[in-house]
């Protein structure tokens, strides 16, 4: 199976570039929103690489269960964000795709490559979040 994590593409200028696509639940709940962390210092939404043979919500829910052993519902269209940044001496293309969730079943648990995980509240998130988490709860706040 092939993760879309770096892969290389190409440019109009024959530069190798790469690309990840990422897609993960974005779970609100009580004004709180649950975050993780992998293997750096920063909080995340739960979420991980897409495989070649699931879709983008597949993907969101297999990464929740298995980074916090629940289970939830999707409760929106994508919020997709683009992030660019420098890998080294190459380009990345992020591309993170974020739906509202729901959680159904289960209570959330370190589970997968996760060293910590909090609800925190969403008018004070801490400074070490990710870039795409302000903005993605932002968006989603409305639609609680």
């Amino acid at each position: 199976m092939t993760e879309f994590k770096h892969l290389k593409i190409f440019n109009l200028q024959g530069e190798e570039e790469l690309i990840t696509i990422a897609s993960g639940p974005v779970i609100i709940q009580d004004n709180k929103v649950l975050l993780d962390k992998h293997d750096d210092d920063f909080w995340k939404f739960p979420g991980g690489k897409v495989l070649s043979n699931e879709s983008f919500e597949q993907t969101a829910i297999r990464e929740v269960k298995e980074e916090l052993n629940v289970d939830v519902e999707l409760k929106s269209e994508p919020y997709i964000i683009i992030l660019n940044r420098e890998v080294g001496d190459k380009k990345e293309t992020l591309i993170l795709i974020h739906y509202l969730a729901e959680i159904i079943n289960g209570e959330p648990q370190a589970g997968r490559d996760i060293t910590e995980f909090e609800w925190h509240d969403i008018d004070n998130l801490p400074s070490n979040c990710a870039e795409n988490i302000k903005p993605v709860v932002d968006f989603f706040r409305n639609k609680i």
